[in-house]
């Protein structure tokens, strides 16, 4: 009977109401199905080094369990585990031929540096399921970030349509093609999809749309809110489209209804903001809001380095160790500059592992002044790292203005910048409150942060952040994560 409550709970999102029923279960002689669906709560809980040891555990009792094994490669792989990620999946492809597992194989192997062999592992998914969208939009990425192709990055999606065309491999590739190829190729490539009932087409041609045209981007927008009123991506593109085509009331009604069912809605609460500023209202920010929200701290040197140069020139290094792309990936803020392979934090280097333990005291320092009245300190009560990157541009590089969709705390740390540029004094900074809705449709710039080797900058997920381009000498080397409440 708890097995069967841990289901239910499972099944409406409650994975702690899931683990507290499945507690005694576990506790003594655990079936696999207990085992299985402990796993599976623990993972939605981001506690993968938990969900992997149980599954290990499940592996050691049904060793020829082909989906024990495969869930013990992802979880391994959420944890930064790559290596026993790809020796799980080996083993789980060995019992069944499946292309989930040679999915996870190919992310393993990418994380871990192994990149011909991960785009190998790839395209054979692709073999074994010539429609399965997960690997080849992972497929065409890696093509992507290792050549910076557009056409080798989507051959493969362009065969696959051939040969097993449906309307949700359609818009994934619409999204690379608006990614890589720009938005006008993007659009005429969606354009004989549209008009069929797929939300997924509509949203693919409505982002394409709004970089051309507005009236457009609309009514793309409307006919996804239609198909599919509780999407959330589609609740953010009817909105963008009314902003930037100054219905500012209609867009303000429609945010605050669905902030209403979705309050840690990141993008919905960034628009929200943008509405007010837009509508001259009371509620938008001003200088002293950004001065709240935006803290910067120089960090203090870690123990066990003599200089604080020594230790930047030491985790410079150790970034550059997992740069292995030549182009941003998929869906991101990257402009000339290129992402680490995998999240710094499973790299297994001490000088990274004291960076992020120096990062904690800020972190904690932030979360515990937040305003209790605002969506975020409503949340707050201690708080995690939940994801971490490393970002490198070259000069001409920058971050697009955006907002972090799964995060709630966001960040920026300084590693290494380029020489300052006497003309243009903010080349490179970090700016909040500019955000671009639609063509000559831009909101410029309310707050910056001057980035400087060591320093760490902190502010809510929702706020519209980006870079000043810069054009200097020198790189800009980053680690930035997003965290959340602990309890999340």
């Amino acid at each position: 009977m708890r097995i069967a409550e841990a289901r239910e709970k499972l099944a409406a999102g409650d994975a702690v109401g899931a683990l507290a029923a499945l507690r005694s279960a576990l506790e003594t002689n655990p079936s696999r199905e207990a085992q299985t669906l402990a796993a599976r709560a623990l993972r939605r809980l981001d506690r993968h080094a938990e969900a992997a040891a149980l599954l290990a555990a499940a592996f050691e009792q049904h060793p020829d369990d082909p989906i024990i094994a495969h869930n013990l490669a992802a979880a391994r792989g959420d944890a930064g585990d790559h290596a026993g990620a790809a020796i799980a999946a080996r083993r789980a492809i060995q019992l069944r031929d499946a292309p989930e597992s040679w999915l996870v194989l190919g992310r393993a192997l990418q994380a871990a540096g192994d990149l011909a062999d991960a785009q190998a592992a790839l395209a054979d998914a692709v073999a074994r399921r010539p429609g399965y969208i997960d690997a080849l939009k992972t497929l065409a990425q890696l093509i992507w970030m290792r050549t910076g192709d557009p056409g080798a990055a989507l051959e493969p999606l362009h065969r696959a349509l051939l040969a097993s065309p449906s309307p949700d491999l359609a818009a994934m590739t619409c999204g690379v093609m608006r990614d890589i190829s720009g938005p006008d190729e993007a659009y005429r490539f969606i354009q004989p999809w549209t008009g069929r009932g797929s939300a997924a087409v509509e949203l693919a041609a409505s982002a394409a749309a709004a970089r051309l045209d507005m009236a457009s981007q609309n009514l793309h927008a409307e006919a996804a809110v239609a198909l599919a009123p509780t999407l959330a991506e589609a609740q953010h593109a009817l909105a963008t489209g009314r902003l930037a085509q100054g219905r500012l009331e209609p867009a303000l009604e429609g945010l605050e209804r669905w902030l209403a069912l979705a309050p840690h809605d990141q993008i919905a609460l960034g628009l929200q903001r943008t509405a007010w500023r837009l509508a001259g209202r009371p509620e938008a920010l001003d200088a002293s809001d950004y001065s709240r929200l935006v803290r910067v701290y120089d960090i203090e040197t870690p123990p066990g380095f003599s200089t604080r140069a020594a230790w930047l020139d030491a985790l410079a290094a150790a970034l550059r160790g997992l740069h292995s792309f030549r182009a941003e990936p998929f869906g991101q803020s990257v402009r000339a500059g290129a992402q680490s392979r995998t999240d710094p934090r499973w790299a297994g280097d001490p000088v990274i592992d004291a960076t992020f333990a120096a990062f904690e005291a800020p972190l904690a320092a932030y979360v515990a002044d937040m305003d209790a009245s605002d969506p975020m300190g409503a949340r707050a009560g201690g708080a995690r790292i939940a994801g971490a990157w490393s970002v490198k541009l070259a000069s001409g590089g920058r971050h697009s203005d955006h907002v972090h969709s799964r995060g709630w705390v966001s960040s920026a740390f300084y590693v290494a910048v380029p020489e300052p540029v006497s003309s243009d004094p903010r080349a490179g900074w970090l700016r909040f409150g500019a955000a671009t809705l639609g063509p000559g449709v831009e909101l410029p710039p309310e707050h910056w942060v001057e980035p400087r080797p060591g320093r760490l900058a902190l502010f809510p997920s929702w706020l519209w952040h980006g870079t000043e381009p810069f054009s200097g000498a020198g790189e800009r080397l980053t680690i930035a994560f997003d965290a959340q409440p602990s309890g999340a």
